[in-house]
């Protein structure tokens, strides 16, 4: 039989969560009553909380790789649980060591003491949806390398594309890729079962991006989404892709109070060290959601390449700063329209 560690108290247990592991520190009354490693399972879960009959659980875990499951498994078994951004948690100056045991107890301690941030968990078909866009943009980084290491074969092996075929990736290069002889070069036979490779590759990879992105905007024109979508898409700059990204990344644009908040969260803030009456602006923070803080800033390019009145409004930040910093603001200041456009929206609603 497992040994009672609390009965009908108020628990507060932090979680430093790794692959096959979880390591646990449990708080009571401003103690650390139970220390413990179990396995990353359910089954260990539910044995570990049987331990606490009557009690009322708060436990609070790092986000990161593991994504929610461990958050899911709790929340089933009855635990009040929250997930945490690791870049909010609070560490000594002084720290020079770190394990899971100490990340464990400085979770609890925090948790208890009510300190720590925490991270909006979307329902789990939000999540699915999200992660289309997400495997989207994976697959395009993956095409964009596909083709760096196939401009990279031809450098090495001396091989210049015809002036007539263009530098552009278009179906004529792809074409002509496929179709190279390799005339009078030693080991033809190996350099082009190897050019074939490089391009069968980049061939896969560009199909199964066309695939998700047809998939994506299929789910832009469902109950759900058409609405929301069909707003942000009237900004000059915004396709369908960027809306569903902005849309299942952001998922509940009213957890933010204030358009400010919401840049925050995006990471399009500058940062600042001001003292006294001197207030220095750096570069952005970069925390928060780096996916749609990326679509953005391609969404601000094209906006000021559509718009003449944004270029304008950019060309005098220019002025003022550096490019980079200007298409930023741009971004930003696109960031803070569709946080108000979607205040005033319900997901759910048709499109006019």
């Amino acid at each position: 039989m497992k040994k009672i560690v609390a009965q009908d108290q108020d628990v507060a247990m932090g979680i430093d969560a790794a692959a096959k592991h979880l390591a646990v520190a449990v708080m009571v009354e401003g103690k650390v009553v139970k220390q413990a490693t179990i396995a990353h399972t359910r089954e260990a879960i539910e044995s570990f909380l049987a331990r606490f009959p009557g009690c009322r659980i708060r436990a609070a875990y790092e986000a990161g790789c593991f994504g929610f499951w461990l958050y899911d498994t709790l929340t089933e078994l009855g635990v009040a649980a929250i997930v945490t951004p690791p870049s909010k948690l609070e560490r000594a100056p002084s720290a020079r060591v770190k394990t899971d045991r100490r990340d464990s107890i400085t979770l609890a301690e925090q948790l208890a003491a009510c300190r720590l941030k925490v991270v909006a968990v979307p329902p789990k078909e939000e999540r699915a949806t999200r992660q289309l866009g997400r495997t989207y943009e994976d697959l395009k980084q993956m095409r964009t390398a596909s083709m760096a290491r196939i401009r990279s074969f031809l450098a090495f092996n001396h091989i210049g594309i015809p002036a007539e075929v263009g530098e552009k990736w278009t179906g004529k290069l792809v074409q002509w890729l496929e179709t190279f002889a390799f005339e009078g070069m030693e080991g033809a036979e190996y350099l082009r079962q190897c050019l074939d490779t490089l391009v069968r590759v980049y061939r896969d990879l560009t199909t199964q991006q066309s695939i998700i992105k047809k998939q994506f905007c299929k789910l832009a024109k469902t109950k759900r989404y058409a609405r929301a979508a069909t707003v942000l898409e009237s900004n000059t700059g915004v396709g369908t892709l960027s809306a569903m990204v902005v849309l299942t990344e952001v998922w509940n644009v009213k957890r933010f109070r204030t358009s400010q908040e919401f840049t925050s969260n995006l990471g399009l803030v500058p940062t600042e060290h001001s003292t006294g009456e001197t207030r220095r602006l750096g570069h952005i923070t970069k925390t928060g959601n780096r996916h749609i803080r990326g679509v953005l800033v391609e969404c601000a390019w094209s906006w000021i390449g559509h718009d003449k009145a944004a270029y304008a409004v950019y060309r005098r930040l220019a002025r003022r700063r550096e490019s980079k910093r200007a298409i930023v603001a741009m971004a930003r200041r696109l960031a803070v329209k569709m946080y108000w456009q979607l205040k005033h929206i319900h997901f759910g609603e048709r499109a006019a």
